[in-house]
Order: structure tokens, then sequence, then C-alpha cells
């Protein structure tokens, strides 16, 4: 007998401060940035590198995800990923190393629970629910973790 799971989320909506980050950026394709496993070495780099970043507050992780204003985004079409950690201030920026501040304001919160590699689940959720966007942010407490079936990732998308 086949059957369906039933996926429930915990949804907040909240107001945030901006949020100053850095580590790295790359251009590239949904279906490239998976292909090629970047955004995995990327976090790897940027933890080796977490003691070259003054400020750093807490030691979890942002990607945020900055798709195109025109609305037109598939997994073939480039886009901004910038993986970092958040920091009091941009006075230490390590070589090779960008910033980038996320704007202050309201966000809904919706929090992926299970692998990182299921995540693809909860984006439909957001799709179908909250429609298109020009940024997703993403929040990983452990990135050693992001496999475990307890895995938690925050996703927070703008919110009207």
């Amino acid at each position: 007998m086949g059957g369906f799971i039933i996926h429930t989320y915990q949804v907040n909506v909240l107001t945030r401060e901006a949020i100053k980050l850095i580590g790295f950026s790359i251009i590239d394709s949904l279906n490239n940035v998976i292909e090629t496993k970047i955004g995995g070495i990327l976090r790897e780099e940027l933890q080796k590198r977490a003691l070259e970043i003054q400020g750093r507050i807490g030691s979890g992780m942002y990607l945020i995800q900055i798709y195109p204003h025109d609305g037109h985004w598939t997994p073939d079409v480039p886009y901004q990923h910038v993986i970092a950690y958040e920091v009091e201030s941009f006075n230490e920026v390590p070589n090779d190393m960008i910033t980038y501040t996320l704007s202050a304001g309201r966000f809904i919160k919706i929090v992926h629970e299970g692998p990182e590699s299921q995540i693809g689940i909860t984006y439909e959720f957001i799709n179908n629910t909250y429609g298109g966007r020009h940024i997703d942010i993403e929040f990983w407490n452990d990135i050693h973790t992001l496999e475990n079936v307890d895995n938690q990732i925050d996703i927070y998308i703008p919110s009207k």
C-alpha cells in the first residue's frame, strides 16, 4: 500500500535587526552548486578559517540565496550564494572573504526538520504557500549534523 508523508512546519513571523556577515560568495545555478558540491566545500573551508574572523557571533552559519530580481528563476539560472558567519563589525575582513549585510525587517521563519538533503520538500511548501521572493536565508546551527534525522535548519523569508 502506498502512502504519503504529511509534513508539518513550525512557522513564525518575526522582526529581525540587520545582521552583518563575513564569509564567501559565489554566483552559480542551483543545479551546478548541487553537482559540484561547492556549497559544502565552502562551508567546510569557512569553518576551518573561523578563527580568522574577528568578532564572530556564535558558531552557527548562514546561507543567503539572492535570486534575480526579475523573478525568472529556475534551478539553471545563476544567482548569488553567501555562506557566512554573523559578526559584530566589519573591522577586519580576512583576505578573499566578503562582507554582506542582511537588512532588518519582518521575516517568516520556517523550520526544516530532517536531513539537509531533503530540504527541497520544505522549499516546495514555502513556494506553494508564500510564492516567489528575491531572497532565502538559512541558518545552520552545526554543519556537521546537517544530514542527521533530528537536524533543524531555520529558513527565513521576507514577510510583507
